[in-house]
């Protein structure tokens, strides 16, 4: 089953390979570029459109690659057949709901409001597949929740992790370095269980993401971002697949797995956007101002301030992505409950996404006065 999971990559890495530098060129002849203000940490005109070659990435690679896998005998096991083609319809409607409200954000913009409302029901779509969080398997000593809880926790985290993706886009390579790392490791899990399809989704958007992340390096002529059509995209398919991974491992399905604190190993994939999005967040209303009010604490801004270039900023907080997941995984040899496990991460990121590069920035500061001494 190895070749179908393969196939859905080349097929995603093809569509990419022809869509990007097409939607770079049609976006240079209709100067749909990406806004320079305040805030922004690029010079000159950069297309915004390159998450618009996901959608058709995602929806052809994973169609055919399962076409061709069911007329050469190799359907989808008959225990959960039913199972996942019910999440597979209410995901396609929130994805492509997603798509479209990133679209017209990129190109005319789009109230947070009209966002928020959006991505709410995106998030519903998954619920009414059966994807929510029933459970927190201890975490604070809280196992199962009440459903209306349940329902409204699955929004919440949901709608964060989302908007977490698309508020960390801000240097080159990051948010879709970032989401590729997440798409390897969920797609890995997948296929170590033999839950293909599963991994073949990942995979379907993972070959597409790689070819952006290649022309957003190292594009000079044909460099372009994301835009919010790519990011939300790439944060809800990504919430999917934790979705799913945490439902196999709390007894839901036909299909049962054991991996210990699967809710913590799925923050563990997107431990750097989530927790950097809660940290700045959390210092605007200490500072009483709104937390979607803009500016530039987020951790790239805080490397770009001590002087690292875009690709060294990148390198570092990937290398920190990897780090945490890393350690959230040899931490399962061990018997740990869910709760310390939480607390570790959240000091972890304590010390790497705040407290480090404050300090960092204080020490330039301070060495830069005394050389003007």
């Amino acid at each position: 089953m190895a070749v179908f999971i393969l196939l859905s990559l080349v097929i995603s890495l093809f569509i990419g390979w022809i869509t990007i530098p097409n939607i770079i060129i049609i976006s240079k002849r209709k100067r749909l570029f990406d806004s320079i203000n305040a805030r922004k940490v690029h010079l000159g005109a950069i297309p915004r459109l390159g998450g618009i070659s996901f959608l058709p990435a995602v929806i052809v690679a994973f169609c055919l690659s399962l076409g061709i896998r069911t007329i050469t005998g190799h359907d989808i096991d008959i225990t959960y057949k039913d199972e996942f083609y019910l999440e597979i319809l209410f995901f396609f409607a929130g994805l492509i709901s997603l798509f479209f409200v990133g679209l017209a954000d990129d190109l005319v913009g789009v109230g947070y409001k009209n966002k928020f409302l959006i991505q709410i029901f995106a998030t519903i779509m998954l619920i009414l597949a059966g994807l929510n969080i029933i459970s927190l398997d201890g975490l604070f000593g809280i196992y199962d929740m009440p459903s209306a809880i349940s329902v409204a926790l699955t929004i919440l985290v949901v709608v964060g992790a989302i908007n977490a993706y698309n508020l960390i886009d801000g240097v080159d390579g990051l948010c879709s370095g970032l989401g590729a790392i997440a798409l390897c490791v969920l797609s890995g899990w997948f296929y170590y269980h033999e839950l293909y399809v599963y991994a073949m989704l990942g995979t379907s958007l993972l070959g597409c993401v790689a070819v952006f992340l290649l022309y957003n390096v190292k594009g000079k002529r044909l460099k372009v971002f994301m835009g919010d059509s790519g990011s939300l995209m790439l944060g809800y398919i990504i919430s999917f697949l934790g979705l799913k991974f945490i439902s196999l491992n709390a007894g839901i399905g036909e299909y049962v797995y054991n991996t210990p604190n699967p809710e913590i190993m799925v923050l563990s994939v997107i431990f750097i956007p989530v927790f950097d999005t809660v940290r700045v967040f959390t210092e605007r209303i200490m500072r009483g101002k709104s937390p979607f009010y803009p500016d530039k604490t987020h951790i790239h801004h805080l490397f770009l301030g001590m002087e690292f270039t875009h690709m060294q900023s990148t390198g570092i907080i990937l290398i920190m992505a990897i780090a945490f997941i890393m350690f959230n995984f040899t931490m399962q040899m061990y018997t740990i409950s869910t709760t310390l496990l939480f607390v570790l991460n959240v000091m972890l990121g304590m010390i790497f996404l705040n407290l480090l590069p404050k300090y960092l920035i204080k020490k330039r500061e301070s060495k830069n006065k005394t050389l003007r001494k």
